[in-house]
């Protein structure tokens, strides 16, 4: 019988396994006690979900039997709860709980695929590490960035190919999974407690499920804290114009983008728009409104969304990512038309994230993007992460690059190598160059010398 006292933490967490399922039906319903197949798709230490061709009356109680991981077979009683219909492939899925199962059996459940399979543990030992990134890869222990280093769990068993599925699927809806399984690859945001949610990327790999997920602190930091120079503050402050936010994957863009949306908030009325693929940061809405619209959910794209958002009287447009150049011509657009739009874009510096976007167009239309760009562009933001000298943690290092009157004659007549020489000599506009950047955390301590030397070194020559 089932125990009152058992592992109360591990009561309602519930698994997607996909087990085969053996069942017979009570004597009143089929008196010859015809063993018939199913499939479990998730399982708790309360009961099961599975799924049958025929109903099954509600509170009927089934013998049901299947097979764990390391083979042993589990013989239990259950009752029908629940009833549903899925007509999709015409089949039911019946929700029931364990009325009867040995303590022994129960345990080996709990350890062999709730406790194995609540992917929850794996969340909460990323926050603890306090890694960036959490991979799920078949054939391998959990792997965790941490500090910008790549950590593998050795402690860990490796999660095999059947194992990941489980684990990302029960923390997907039916429609992410059926969206999944069309698509093969995912992108949505998970909440996991009041400070941390993770975005995350589910994707095949070599005919395996796998995924990415990022850690992010729902807290919005200040800059002080995120260590962003006072520069940034003035382009968020700007009425209209485009800013851009530019760095390599993991660099904090998000997090930079997400405290100029709170000091927007704090400190004018007007309406901000956001696009977002997925939504990271939640905003309450202080002095504006936010409206928050994410990619694959609230709009099908980028471009549509911010051709919509357009007419949706926007004094600030927060773009997720720059993905292509319909999204970039419109964006360029409502920073002509008077708005202010602040974006996100991978590039490694300043030089080539204006080179990137405009070899999005055709050859015949990158002389007109150039003139746009000039026009429009109030600064750059470039950002890296600096591992610190304790290792622990990292620190951001910002170039600031302001779109003055000679940053935009050089823009439009595409002499970008040129720019690196006016970012070097606009401190007195509040342009920081990188390697000025970097050699200050190593002149507050922040960073070794051999850190600072690496570092700066790639942001030496033309085209840094």
């Amino acid at each position: 019988m089932i125990t009152q006292n058992f592992n109360e933490k591990r009561l309602g967490i519930r698994v997607f396994v996909g087990l085969p399922l053996l069942y017979r039906l009570p004597a009143n319903l089929d008196p010859q006690g015809t063993q018939r197949k199913g499939l479990i798709q998730n399982i708790s230490t309360e009961g099961i979900y599975f799924r049958l061709e025929d109903i099954i009356p509600i509170r009927t109680e089934l013998q049901v039997s299947f097979e764990l991981p390391d083979k042993s077979r589990i013989n239990a009683s259950v009752r029908v709860m629940r009833i549903e219909f899925q007509e999709k492939d015409n089949k039911y899925g019946i929700g029931a709980y364990f009325t009867d199962i040995r303590d022994e059996d129960l345990g080996e459940v709990c350890r062999q695929l709730v406790e194995k399979l609540d992917i929850n543990n794996l969340l909460r030992l990323a926050i603890e590490k306090k890694a960036s990134d959490l991979h799920l890869i078949a054939d391998r222990q959990p792997v965790m960035r941490i500090n910008g280093e790549i950590v593998s769990l050795k402690h860990l068993q490796p999660l095999s190919a059947e194992d990941i599925p489980r684990l990302l699927f029960s923390i997907m809806s039916q429609e992410q999974i059926k969206k999944f399984q069309t698509e093969k690859e995912l992108d949505f945001a998970l909440q996991f407690d009041e400070e941390h949610r993770f975005r995350v990327n589910v994707h095949q790999q070599r005919g395996n499920i796998e995924a990415a997920l990022r850690l992010i602190h729902t807290r919005i930091f200040s800059f002080e804290e995120l260590n962003i120079p006072a520069v940034v503050k003035d382009l968020a402050r700007m009425k209209e114009g485009l800013v851009l936010i530019v760095g390599t994957t993991g660099s904090g863009k998000s997090t930079t983008m997400a405290a100029m949306v709170d000091l927007i908030n704090k400190e004018r009325k007007g309406v901000v728009i956001t696009l977002e693929r997925p939504i990271e940061y939640v905003y309450v809405n202080d002095k504006c409104i936010i409206k928050q619209r994410e990619v694959g959910i609230d709009t099908n794209s980028f471009s549509a969304a911010l051709k919509s958002t357009l007419r949706q009287d926007p004094n600030v447009i927060i773009i997720g990512e720059l993905d292509d150049a319909e999204t970039i011509k419109t964006a360029l657009i409502a920073a002509e038309a008077g708005h202010l739009v602040i974006a996100s874009f991978h590039a490694p510096n300043t030089i080539q994230a204006i080179d990137r976007l405009t070899s999005m167009f055709p050859v015949e239309h990158r002389r007109q993007v150039l003139f746009q760009m000039a026009n429009a562009l109030r600064g750059i933001v470039c950002q890296i992460l600096l591992p610190c000298s304790d290792k622990d943690k990292r620190v951001l290092a910002t170039e600031v690059m302001i779109a003055n009157d000679a940053v935009k004659h050089i823009i439009r007549n595409n002499e970008l190598l040129q720019l690196a020489t006016l970012i070097q000599t606009g401190g007195s506009q509040g342009m920081i160059p990188m390697k000025e950047a970097i050699w200050k955390a190593f002149e507050m301590g922040q960073i070794d010398g051999e850190t600072a030397n690496a570092y700066a070194e790639e942001f030496k020559g033309p085209g840094r």
